[in-house]
């Protein structure tokens, strides 16, 4: 009949399948970057690094003077038949020292940033080498890896003070995106790690207790000073479960900050909380992490500097 409507037609759902997830990825990957992003990270990461190492020389003075007995090889350093001698300890000392200031400032990059990345790798294969695995060393030396094989220093460097500032480009978006993806990928692994050991019990009040009170016990044996917030926390066992809670929400809910653009600030905020809440209870704080190093690649860094110079002029 003319006076009837033409029937609409429902079009199927479209269902997001593995292969366009993949698409996605690679996408999201390819997505061009400033060179100055990359370059800044450089600066900070590399900068951190070697700061941290000229701070804990007394783990190189340590290490060169333990028995041999204790040595017990992982990573790299189970290419090694036994320890190295304290000689060679302070000359891995100095070369790593010497290509961190020459990565930060981006000269010879080509070459440094691989050598400087595989150096730190080694040391911290071999620091933990020695009874306890150093998990806090594992970020940055990633990170570093990927910095070392990446275009870092075209922006920001050195070796790029005469040449123009290249455009965004792909080639300096990738590696922004793995560091970023490494980022958020240690915080899941640990709120796993958790629910591996304690499943639900890790909301019990007890749990997190245990650990606030062990540390802080654990502390004052060797004398060492008190955390600020333990015994508060210990004595109100209605913080625990959710203060137990958060900090899982905060490692599992990680990569969300890389998917979701306006939980990224919350998560990046939360993040900083959860270190210095471990640092007040636990005095337990990774340093790289904690005080925002790590957590870098999860933002457009160079806008901080384009407001510096604007303030300037």
């Amino acid at each position: 009949m003319s006076g009837q409507r033409p029937s609409k037609q429902v079009e199927p759902s479209k269902q997001v399948g593995p292969s366009e997830w993949i698409d996605g990825m690679a996408q999201w990957l390819s997505t061009p970057a400033p060179a100055e992003r990359l370059g800044l990270l450089r600066i900070a990461i590399s900068g951190f690094v070697t700061i941290y190492l000229a701070a804990t020389a007394a783990e190189f003075s340590r290490l060169a003077t333990t028995p041999k007995a204790a040595f017990d090889p992982v990573g790299l350093a189970r290419l090694l038949n036994e320890p190295l001698s304290s000689e060679l300890v302070w000359v891995g000392f100095a070369l790593l020292l010497g290509l961190g200031a020459l990565a930060t400032v981006g000269w010879r990059y080509r070459i440094v940033g691989p050598l400087f990345g595989l150096g730190v790798l080694a040391w911290t294969s071999y620091h933990s080498s020695w009874g306890q695995l150093l998990h806090f060393e594992h970020l940055f030396t990633l990170h570093l890896l990927v910095l070392g094989f990446a275009p870092a220093a075209d922006a920001v460097a050195v070796d790029a003070r005469r040449t123009p500032a290249p455009t965004d480009n792909v080639r300096y978006g990738w590696p922004v995106r793995l560091l970023a993806i490494a980022t958020v990928t240690t915080y899941f692994l640990s709120g796993l790690a958790k629910l591996r050991h304690t499943g639900v019990a890790w909301f019990d009040p007890d749990t997190l207790r245990n650990h606030i009170a062990y540390s802080a016990s654990r502390i004052d044996l060797v004398g060492g000073p008190t955390p600020p917030l333990a015994r508060i926390v210990v004595d109100r066992s209605w913080l625990l479960a959710p203060m137990a809670a958060a900090g899982l929400a905060v490692e599992l809910g990680a990569p969300l900050a890389l998917a979701w653009r306006r939980f990224r600030n919350w998560w990046l905020g939360s993040a900083i909380l959860f270190h210095l809440g471990t640092a007040a209870t636990m005095l337990v704080f990774f340093g790289y992490r904690g005080l925002g190093v790590g957590l870098l690649p999860l933002l457009p860094v160079e806008r901080a500097k384009v407001a510096w110079e604007t303030r300037r002029a």
